[in-house]
């Protein structure tokens, strides 16, 4: 079989097992005769905790060392091994090992640097925005933006937002799921009470004889407690722990998204908005073109061809404004509901035009290998691996034997006053054995199965890395050339208004065509909307940038209590 995932360390712990089986069967037989046997001038006490404390520092023993036959001499004295000190010893033998591979991280090449040069510096000027490998603090993010409304909207998103309060119920379901596995390494006591009052059968019984009805009255207590000598139960346990950072992790995930989610719409809003307002001073100067060729038309200078030019170039530019309003409300009642709120709520707060949050002129990223520690879905992915390496343990307990230690303690009578007398005590206590010694194989394909899922987990982990590192290569080469974009756009825009502007003023002057100022105010409303557009995608290329690198999930998070659904209640 290929070993996809690199093989972790074994617990010696296993190859102790053997031995303590062999050993365990003539202790209990000793401690049954209360016998105190000496090994070569030691107790046994101490010979055991010795290999108990070996066994917990991971160091192999010989079976020589437990039992030495030239020396073993069976003694009569006082009683000093009895049948709880055997048990008891065989609890503390196997109580320090689990069976099963021990977890350790794997190790994952990073890149030392990401492959992104920085934005080449323009003549005489700095450039926009500049990425650093700096070290920074990423848990607020948002507040680079020095925008104080999105910074406010943020904050209410992590209160009030559905899906992280849902991802914080899924931690609180992984914790409750550890507590019920945790729970099999305790014993369990059950209470119970009965009364019947019976009669037997006459056909069973001689002619003339009959037999009384007779009650019985019963109640007690039964225990039973599994020995995990083995470790199965605690690798479940390791198991599920793992399983409660990896839902953390995830719950820190969805609030990476969340505040992403937020600010994207935010800025996306922002830019609308700026769109909007493009469009309606387009609008205003397309008027006065209109204007200006029936002027052009009444004193004779031109024709009505112009005019229907103009207008049909007016009617364009007003065709834009009601998709650019559809696109701003449904923003804002996405961003109500990211708020965990009706989709009106935030119509009066965010419908007044604000400008584009500005990029900060410094971004500093860190280096690649943050990146493991950083992102949570790399460290739910890891987790989910630490998760499956323990189930591979639980299955493996199965192939050694059960010990299940089982009691009660009864009080029955026929009459109730007699209920509770010493003579109406009834108990026991004793161990149980089970060993699955022939299981068609299904132990084994268990075990299998398990490494299968840990070879998964490994894969979805390794996998998970290379999408974070991409995921950030992918927003720096957008980062950097959206500046380059924004920087040529702004100097075709300036270009455009000295086009038209010219234009214009040699149409007066009878020197130019008409055709020439619109296809001027044309290009100059093309290459504005572009500028927003690009002024935009600079914004959110650095939200994804910041989403990428992981920030946002250690901001501080005031959640609401959590609230359980109303009961429905019937009429009568």
């Amino acid at each position: 079989m290929n070993k996809i995932c690199p093989e972790t360390q074994r617990s010696r712990c296993v190859f102790l097992r053997p031995v303590f089986l062999f050993f365990s069967a003539p202790l209990r037989l000793c401690a049954s005769y209360h016998h105190s046997w000496r090994l070569g001038g030691e107790s046994i006490k101490n010979r055991l905790s010795s290999v108990v404390s070996s066994c917990r520092r991971g160091e192999k023993y010989s079976a020589s060392s437990v039992v030495n036959r030239p020396s073993f001499v069976p003694s009569c004295l006082r009683v000093f091994v009895r049948p709880r000190w055997g048990l008891l010893s065989l609890a503390l033998l196997f109580g320090g090992c689990m069976v099963g591979p021990d977890y350790h991280r794997p190790n994952i090449a990073m890149p030392a640097r990401w492959s992104v040069a920085p934005v080449p510096r323009p003549a005489g000027r700095l450039p926009p925005s500049s990425v650093t490998t700096q070290a920074t603090n990423l848990d607020t993010w948002w507040q680079r933006l020095k925008s104080p409304q999105l910074t406010s909207l943020i904050r209410q998103a992590l209160a009030g937002n559905l899906n992280l309060q849902l991802a914080a119920a899924r931690v609180r379901q992984a914790r409750a799921a550890m507590q019920i596995v945790a729970a099999n390494l305790g014993p369990f006591v059950n209470a119970g009470a009965s009364y019947q009052r019976s009669q037997a059968s006459a056909d069973l019984t001689r002619p003339g004889q009959s037999t009384p009805p007779r009650d019985s009255y019963t109640t007690g207590l039964s225990g039973t407690w599994n020995l995990d000598l083995f470790g199965g139960v605690r690798r479940s346990v390791q198991a599920a722990q793992d399983s409660i950072e990896a839902a953390i992790d995830n719950q820190h995930n969805t609030q990476v998204a969340l505040v992403g989610e937020v600010a994207a719409d935010y800025i996306t809003l922002r830019g609308v908005q700026q769109e909007i307002q493009v469009v309606r001073q387009t609008i205003r100067t397309q008027r006065r073109t209109v204007d200006l060729a029936r002027l052009q038309v009444g004193a004779g200078f031109s024709t009505r061809l112009n005019i229907a030019n103009a207008k049909a170039l007016l009617a364009g530019v007003q065709s834009q404004m009601p998709p650019l309003q559809i696109q701003q409300r449904q923003l804002i009642y996405a961003l109500s509901v990211l708020l965990g709120r009706s989709p009106g709520a935030l119509v009066r707060q965010l419908s007044a035009p604000r400008a584009i949050p500005p990029v900060p002129p410094r971004v500093p990223i860190g280096l690649p290998a943050q990146l493991l520690l950083r992102r949570p879905d790399v460290r739910s992915a890891e987790r989910q691996l630490a998760a499956a390496t323990a189930q591979i343990g639980a299955a493996e307990a199965d192939l050694f034997p059960q010990i299940t230690i089982n009691g009660n303690l009864n009080f029955a009578a026929q009459n109730a006053a007699n209920w509770f007398d010493s003579h109406s005590i009834a108990w026991g206590i004793g161990p149980n054995v089970s060993w699955a010694i022939f299981s068609s194989g299904q132990i084994q394909a268990n075990i299998r199965q398990q490494e299968f899922l840990r070879d998964q987990a490994y894969l979805t982990y390794r996998q998970t890395v290379l999408d974070a590192l991409q995921q950030v290569e992918d927003a720096l080469i957008a980062y950097r050339q959206e500046q380059l974009h924004r920087l040529a756009l702004g100097k075709a825009v300036v270009e455009n208004r000295i086009a038209v502007k010219l234009s214009q003023e040699l149409f007066r002057n009878g020197l130019t065509d008409f055709t020439n100022v619109l296809l001027a105010q044309s290009a100059l409303l093309n290459s504005h909307s572009a500028l927003v557009q690009s002024n935009l995608a600079l914004s959110n290329d650095l939200v994804s940038l910041y989403v990428a690198l992981g920030g946002g999930w250690n901001a501080p998070v005031s959640s609401p209590p959590a609230t359980r659904p109303a009961t429905i209640t019937k009429n009568r």
